[in-house]
């Protein structure tokens, strides 16, 4: 996460920066991708920055939601 700004990019599809989703983990309790979604959005179009399962496109993501909550939750 170090290398990340909160201001990175984490969903494309809906323009969810790393900090609202930090934000939703530390500050709203967020505990799984779903809860995330529900808060931010984040997650709910095209699915590929859930986890690098779910990734079909080219490149691959940088970071993945799942990364992000393993890491805070």
């Amino acid at each position: 996460m170090a290398d990340f700004h909160y201001s990175y990019e984490v969903c494309s599809c809906r323009k969810v920066t790393l900090g609202e989703i930090i934000h939703a983990i530390k500050e709203q309790g967020a505990t799984t991708i779903e809860q995330i979604g529900e808060l931010t959005d984040a997650g709910t179009a095209c699915g590929c920055c859930k986890c690098e399962a779910d990734d079909f496109g080219q490149p691959k993501m940088k970071l993945y939601l799942e990364q992000i909550l393993n890491k805070f939750a």
